[in-house]
């Protein structure tokens, strides 16, 4: 019952994405993909644009999120309420077309799969033949595993069997933190040197002649 809701989740939003995706593209963005839930009695859809051309800004984000709204609310595809979400792609970027797919070989993916076997299919996309993927799973330390029951094996995907794929970078979170407040100790101590270096510059001794002349005074 669960794949089935997915399913029908995921047949909805590709009427959605036939809807906005050439009317986005118009404007010069490119529709990564949409999410649908369901929560609170209502339908919440989670859009995700980036610049055909280009990296997203947030007044670009804001302009797709109108034009996205508009398209709706003439559209009216869903019965009673729900919530728009339009939002840039992030590290973990959606990946829907082959053109997603094709431009991130030999990075790491995380796939939501329908059908049997596993649900979920995470390690480096390592080629794309037509619409197959080719993905070497296992975490990244063990691609160079010379223990036989750990070496990453190749599981090949049909695009038609992806629910739902990102991006899955390798990142160690508590190193983006530690890096975070090296650049702000860094920053301080920048402004800090930058201040001393102004008062051992200022002169010592009578004013300037500027400073005689517009108050007046002499030493």
């Amino acid at each position: 019952m669960a794949e089935d809701n997915r399913l029908d989740l995921k047949q909805m939003a590709a009427r959605i994405i036939d809807l906005l995706e050439s009317e986005l593209a118009a404007d010069g963005f490119d529709l990564l993909d949409i999410r649908l839930f369901r929560g609170g009695g209502r339908i919440q859809l989670r859009i995700y644009v980036d610049l055909l051309d280009g990296s997203i800004s947030l007044d670009q984000v804001a302009s797709a999120a109108r034009t996205v709204s508009m398209l709706l609310e003439e559209a009216d595809p869903f019965p009673g309420h729900y919530v728009i979400e339009v939002s840039s792609p992030g590290i973990r970027r959606p990946l829907r077309k082959i053109g997603h797919f094709q431009a991130v070989v030999g990075q790491r993916v995380d796939l939501k799969v329908a059908g049997r076997g596993a649900p979920r299919v995470r390690g480096v996309l390592q080629e794309m033949d037509g619409e197959l993927l080719v993905v070497l799973t296992g975490p990244p330390d063990q691609e160079e595993s010379t223990v036989e029951n750990e070496i990453p094996a190749p599981v090949k995907v049909r695009m038609n069997r992806i629910l739902e794929a990102n991006l899955d970078p390798d990142f160690d979170a508590q190193a983006l933190i530690n890096a975070d407040r090296r650049r702000r100790k860094d920053e301080k101590r920048t402004k800090r040197l930058a201040k001393k270096k102004v008062r051992k510059s200022r002169p010592k001794g009578r004013r300037i002649q500027e400073d005689d002349t517009s108050t007046g005074e002499t030493e």
